[in-house]
């Protein structure tokens, strides 16, 4: 790194210091209805619980040193940050005439709140985030107890939002009662006019909807009327996060990725709340993507992954959520011939998900047009689902289910989940929905039939006769990527979360419509202006959220790229004494804890050298090349586990082009 480039980042973290010490001990004092609310900034939280995090460290303090630029943990500072606010709860300083309240405690979800105060007997708690009209309320209630930590969830941006906080007795009736206005920050401004309210339904089955993942929008929240309730300050891949049990979800870092063959993919991600407070850090070396679901609830959890081998988007992985290992894999070029397997993202899984009954796995792969079910323990294919012409004359043809009657055939397809469409007393009989995105660029055939729709197919499958048949097709505007639909089985609707519109509408590239199942009437519908990956019912978990986190101090998890120890041959061919220095303006380096981490252009950096005072240490990254020039440009950081190193002071080397280049970072690691 050039100095200018040091000291400008020096400069910046040194501002972001001296705000953080100038807002910490800013406070306001809301008075009204015989009582007050202190409200403290976010800075406040930041600036105490620093002194805790040597607690919840992993490492002792000091246990590397260097001039690398040092970042923390999201995982350690959200426990310092959760412990700091439940010391003040502990404190019982404040009480229901006296409360205390902080925006965006954990400097991650803008529009939510903390509100916290003690009681001299147990209550339960209700309470009111007033919106525009009261369908639009979020109310949840509490259960009792003397010391109250209250998640704020759905305040309106840049404006005051009325809240209401009610003391209930054992028969739910009000003891008492406080109302005040908390105001937020405006809107960032690719939130701001990002969603249309065209046809509003008081009465949708859901009351507010979750927007995640595509390139020109955060992970957000909007209402029945349209408007944003909740959203997230930092942007994962694009993807964007997946909902798991509990009202957690997983979020994969934007810009620490793992260079593949095509897409480089996340290799690093949270497990986090709707408060924004991380809890465990998942490491999946190969990275992960499209798509993350849980086996079970609170169980392991399912993502998509690459094996490398040739090949990337190809396998689908088991995750233990206590360790971080992977539990179990499969790789789909190991059962399917190799007709198709003729470029790196062949297969191109884009939704997996678990059925407990059958221990069996329902994958997507978008670039063989292709639905099949596995069994999860041997891995042996159940059965294939696909129009039978792509099949025709190939070794998998005699693993096709059976078309019965006209069955229209899906092309490009994402989103595949089992759904329970009626009651069903037949064992055999499965029901498939498939968002068809009706769509064949990448995988082109002759026999596509132009169908300028997409559509949310509905198939019936016999899986002892080995039979498929339509059930029903709900035909929705071209979505040409992405996407998904959700059936509500309790309402008999059917919401269709068009992603990517070809051609847009109005200047619109995303659309969400819930229409009746049984009867297709649009019932409601919204308009996301830049495109979204999958929307969702917004599900937080106020309980949950109302409770301090569990301590951990095994938060990182999961495994990264580890130096390996250089041989004679290796050391031969490095002159460290010719070395130049790195002049690359894009390679940018930093430390959180012991994990480092190196900023290039995709496929820039061949290796990663530490060098010794005793041994000289190195991780490759020679292992894939770029085969698309869609990604070549791509800038993301790289990410290797420095715990295998022994005590030393070691001078980091890069390996660009052949060509040994010293990059000026030390980092001493402490015996």
């Amino acid at each position: 790194m050039r100095i200018s480039d040091r000291l400008k980042e020096e400069v910046k973290a040194r501002r972001e210091d001296w705000q953080i010490q100038k807002n910490a001990n800013k406070k306001n004092v809301l008075h009204g209805e015989g009582g007050t609310v202190t409200l403290r900034p976010k800075e406040w939280v930041t600036h105490g619980a620093a002194e805790y995090e040597e607690t919840f460290s992993r490492l002792p303090k000091n246990a590397y040193k260097g001039n690398v630029r040092e970042e923390k943990m999201y995982s350690l500072t959200s426990q310092a940050k959760d412990w700091f606010l439940e010391l003040q709860l502990r404190s019982d300083k404040y009480t229901f005439k006296n409360m205390l309240a902080v925006i965006d405690p954990f400097d991650e979800a803008p529009l939510t709140a903390l509100v916290m105060f003690s009681t001299i007997t147990d209550y339960r708690v209700r309470t009111t985030v007033f919106g525009d009209v009261e369908e639009t309320n979020f109310v949840y209630e509490f259960p009792e107890g003397k010391r109250h930590r209250i998640p704020i969830l759905g305040l309106y941006a840049g404006r005051g939002t009325k809240v209401q906080i009610e003391l209930l007795d054992e028969q739910e009736e009000v003891c008492d009662t406080r109302t005040f206005m908390l105001q937020t920050g405006e809107l960032p401004e690719d939130l701001k006019d990002v969603v249309k309210a065209e046809k509003i339904n008081k009465k949708s089955a859901f009351q507010n909807i979750l927007v995640a993942g595509g390139i020109d929008i955060r992970p957000c929240v909007f209402d029945r009327e349209g408007k944003i309730r909740y959203y997230l300050r930092r942007k994962p891949k694009g993807y964007g996060i997946f909902p798991l049990s509990k009202g957690r979800f997983l979020f994969m870092e934007q810009d620490i990725s793992a260079p593949s063959f095509t897409n480089p993919h996340s290799i690093q991600m949270y497990d986090m709340d709707y408060l924004g407070r991380v809890g465990r850090t998942y490491f999946v070396k190969n990275g992960a993507h499209h798509t993350v679901e849980e086996k079970t609830p609170e169980g392991n959890i399912l993502m998509a992954g690459n094996s490398l081998e040739g090949h990337s988007e190809d396998l689908v992985l088991e995750i233990d959520r206590a360790t971080g290992a992977i539990a179990h894999k499969l790789k789909v070029g190991d059962v399917f011939d190799d007709t198709y397997q003729d470029m790196m993202d062949w297969a191109h899984i884009n939704s997996a998900s678990y059925d407990t009954e059958q221990d069996s796995m329902l994958v997507s792969m978008r670039n063989i047009h292709s639905v099949a079910k596995f069994d999860w323990s041997t891995g042996e294919i159940k059965w294939l689902m696909a129009d039978p012409k792509f099949w025709e004359g190939t070794p998998m043809a005699e693993k096709l289910l059976t078309p019965v009657g006209e069955v229209p055939w899906f092309y490009q397809q994402h989103a595949v989940f089992e759904v329970q469409l009626t009651q069903n007393e037949n064992p055999d009989i499965r029901y498939i929905m498939v968002f068809d995105n009706h769509w064949h660029k990448r995988r082109k055939v002759k026999f596509f039939d132009k169908d300028e729709q997409s559509y949310i197919s509905f198939y019936e499958v016999n899986e002892r006769e080995k039979t498929v048949k339509l059930y029903k097709r709900i035909a929705c505007p071209k979505s040409k990527i992405r996407s998904n639909a959700i059936f509500v089985e309790e309402d008999r609707r059917l919401y269709i979360m068009a992603g990517f519109l070809v051609p847009e509408i109005d200047g619109n590239l995303g659309l969400i419509r819930e229409v009746d199942f049984d009867t297709e009437e649009i019932l409601s519908e919204y308009y996301v202006k830049p495109g979204f990956f999958r929307a969702h019912e917004f599900c937080p978990d106020m309980t949950s959220l109302s409770k301090a986190l569990v301590q951990n101090a095994d938060y990182l998890l999961g495994e990264l790229k580890r130096p390996i120890l250089a041989e004679n041959e290796r050391l031969a061919a490095w002159d460290f004494e010719a070395a130049k220095n790195v002049t690359d303006p894009m390679i940018r380096y930093r430390r959180r804890e012991d994990v480092f981490y190196v900023r290039e252009v995709d496929h820039t950096i061949q290796t990663v050298i530490f060098r010794g005072k005793e041994k000289v240490w190195y991780v490759d990254f020679k292992d894939t090349y770029q085969t698309m020039k869609t990604f070549e440009n791509a800038v993301y950081y790289i990410a290797m586990w420095m715990d295998v190193l022994p005590p030393d002071q070691y001078d980091i080397y890069l390996e660009i082009d052949n060509d040994l280049q010293n990059t000026g970072e030390k980092i001493v690691k402490q015996k």
